[in-house]
Formats: C-alpha cells, structure tokens, sequence
C-alpha cells in the first residue's frame, strides 16, 4: 500500500513524501530520475537499495539519498518492510497516486494487465516528472 502523507501542493512544491508497506519481492526496476532527487528512510524490514553502483541492504532502519541523475532500485527482502520515500521538489508523489502504483511487481499481488513501462513512462512525462527507466 502507497500513501500519500505530503505533497508538492503542501509543501510550495519544496518535497513530497509517500509511505510504503510493501511486501517480500515488491521492487523498483532500474530507472533514474531527471527532475528530483530521492531520501528512502527505512523504518522497518529488509530493502536492498542499488544506487550507481552501490549496493547496501538496510535491514531494520536506515536512510539512503538517491541522487537525480543516478541510477537506482529497490527490492524488498522480508515479508514484509515499510519505508517512507521523500522527494524534493515535490510532485512525483502524484505518480503514486494517479497512476496506480503496481504493488504487484514482485510475487504477492499480480500486476494488472494495464500496467507496463511504457504506460508508466508516458504517465510520469504527462505530470511533468522525470524517469527514464533502464536494465
């Protein structure tokens, strides 16, 4: 579940923030971001975060900037994690809750058939937000 705890409209566009409770195999294939940069604060579980390429597995709490303009991804590794996602400017929180967020991309919940890279890029430019997605 993705929600929604401030947006760039709160905020004056400075930062957005979004909470996940993700489940074992939820990830975030490789991508970068153009326009924002990105703080995962780990609250609780196991989230293997790739930036560049650096590896580190935060197990428990921890916190990992993501820089624009760097590859990254995650996957979660527990049964279950929750961790809060900050992106500053804000805005790319409206990715989560206007596209759908497909929870199902690891095993646990099927992703449904609408969902595609392509559709999510084409979404992300509409609102303005920079991702270019990659292997």
């Amino acid at each position: 579940m993705v929600t929604t705890k401030l947006s760039a409209e709160e905020t004056g566009g400075a930062l957005g923030i979004t909470h996940f409770s993700a489940v074992l195999g939820e990830r975030a294939p490789r991508h970068m971001h153009t326009l924002e940069d990105e703080i995962f604060i780990i609250e609780g579980g196991e989230v293997r975060l790739t930036v560049g390429d650096r590896t580190e597995t935060v197990e428990g709490a921890g916190v990992l900037f993501l820089p624009r303009g760097v590859p990254h991804s995650y996957l979660v590794e527990s049964e279950t994690a929750r961790f809060y996602v900050v992106t500053t400017p804000g805005g790319f929180e409206r990715f989560f809750s206007q596209a759908g967020y497909p929870t199902g991309l690891g095993k646990s919940a099927p992703v449904g058939e609408s969902w595609s890279v392509d559709r999510t890029v084409e979404f992300a430019e509409s609102l303005g937000l920079g991702i270019i997605w990659g292997d």
